[in-house]
């Protein structure tokens, strides 16, 4: 079995590579989720955007990186500082952090495949059509939620 069976998120939301940051930022806080997906003019995917990693780019550049400060504590309180940089998401695009190389499910992808890179990933996986158009989002809640009703319909019988 594929995963066309599974009732994925449709991509109501979408953002343009050349979206701000923080235009990323309030949609995601006014729809209430945490991954966007990235779409040319044509629909194709071509990447994902997370408040996760928004949220990284408020945190300064030394405590960035693999070999950064790993304890910021001694800077006490620092909203002011995060705050401060919630400014330069008004000119940074989306495309400059996004993350593009996560898997992409096709619709056609077997379940147990998906449900592997599942695992492997913490955000929700694009699904593609054959031509390479962003048909939605598939969540490991939407695939548990799936497996879910199929046992139960298989138990019912």
């Amino acid at each position: 079995m594929t995963i066309a069976h599974i009732p994925y998120r449709p991509p109501t939301l979408c953002l343009k590579p050349d979206a701000t940051l923080m235009e990323a930022l309030r949609l995601m806080l006014e729809k209430g989720v945490n991954h966007v997906p990235l779409c040319d003019g044509d629909g194709r995917y071509c990447g994902v955007i997370s408040t996760a990693t928004i949220l990284q780019e408020l945190i300064p550049a030394s405590a960035r990186g693999e070999h950064g400060l790993s304890d910021l504590k001694f800077a006490g309180d620092a909203t002011r500082l995060l705050t401060a940089h919630l400014h330069d998401l008004e000119i940074r695009m989306v495309r400059d952090v996004a993350k593009t190389a996560t898997p992409v499910l096709e619709e056609n992808c077997p379940t147990l495949e998906a449900a592997l890179l599942l695992t492997h990933n913490h955000a929700p996986l694009p699904v593609v059509g054959a031509d390479g158009k962003l048909r939605g989002m598939l969540s490991r809640r939407a695939l548990l939620d799936y497996l879910v009703s199929q046992a139960e319909a298989e138990h019912a019988r």
